[in-house]
């Protein structure tokens, strides 16, 4: 499915406005701001895109998945800072925004754990995150901030960038809901556009099943599904698996699967799948080396 870019709003999902807070009052300063300053300060102010952190773990968490790994478990542990937001204009009244973010430090391993201590192993860690945007002019006032809106996204891709290694690569990513809707089918994430304002979304509770596929022929991977479903707390994390055993369809065909219940706190969420090299988790000498791309949905609520 390389190449494909789709986005399937399935018959029966429920549609609803995701807003923005890109109309907020400015203060007189702002006026002097220029087009290009008040689209990246809308960008990185604009919770609805930027407060879901799908790649980094409270330390404190631990780590665990929900089935027993070895080692125990395992968390980011680093500082996730702009680098660079970067703004196209397409003639005057469209405009196509880029944030990419690092998130360096470590990928801690939990090996043992004891009554007074905890044996741990660090791995140096450095990550790119990137996601765009698009803006649409919606005014010529003075103040550029209420001049534009955003109005759609991509999902968010995160890689491993020099000096450690990137050598995986994930073809497609599909969300499929319980009564087998397809909700997202993405192959090319940065150039699928999702539409704020009529995203899919799905009922409280509903059952959805991320299917990821891999490029053949590499190395092996742990994947790891983040659903995000809670606001506050821990966030479960579940394994992927390519085994054939259900949600999984055929073992072994580079096509890795897990479910999760959308849970109760409405709005928009990031699913993130998290592709691992294997010796990443289980060689201590391996380095860091990991892909995932974040994915949005949104939950409503149950249908009366």
């Amino acid at each position: 499915m390389s190449g494909k870019i789709s986005f399937i709003i399935a018959a029966g999902v429920t549609l609803f406005a995701w807003g923005c807070d890109n109309d907020k009052s400015s203060s007189d300063s702002e006026a002097q701001i220029s087009d290009e300053q008040a689209l990246q300060e809308m960008f990185l102010e604009d919770t609805d895109l930027e407060a879901p952190d799908v790649w980094q773990e409270d330390e404190d968490d631990g780590g665990g998945l929900d089935e027993a790994i070895d080692p125990l478990g395992w968390w980011r542990v680093g500082l996730r800072s702009n680098t660079r937001v970067t703004v196209v204009f397409e003639g005057d009244s469209v405009a196509w925004i880029t944030r990419v973010r690092t998130l360096n430090g470590d990928f801690r391993l939990l090996m043992e754990v004891t009554d007074t201590s905890r044996v741990t192993i660090d791995k140096s860690m450095h990550n790119e995150l990137v996601r765009r945007a698009r803006a649409v002019r919606i005014g010529d006032g003075d103040r550029p901030r209420e001049n534009w809106r955003i109005v759609a996204v991509t999902p968010e891709v995160m890689r491993s960038v020099d000096p450690d290694p990137l050598t995986h690569t994930i073809e497609n990513v599909q969300v499929v809901a319980s009564d087998g809707s397809v909700i997202a089918d993405i192959s090319d994430p940065l150039h699928t556009w999702l539409n704020r304002e009529t995203l899919p979304r799905v009922e409280a509770g509903t059952e959805l099943t991320m299917f990821v596929t891999m490029a053949a022929g590499e190395s092996p991977v742990v994947g790891v599904l983040h659903p995000r479903v809670h606001r506050e707390g821990r966030h479960p994390r579940v394994r992927l698996h390519d085994d054939g055993v259900a949600p999984d369809v055929l073992a072994g065909d580079g096509i890795f699967s897990a479910s999760f219940y959308a849970g109760d706190r409405l709005g928009p969420h990031f699913a993130g799948v998290d592709m691992i090299d294997y010796d990443t988790i289980f060689d201590s000498e391996g380095p860091y080396d990991a892909i995932g791309w974040g994915v949005p949905y949104g939950v409503v609520p149950p249908a009366q």
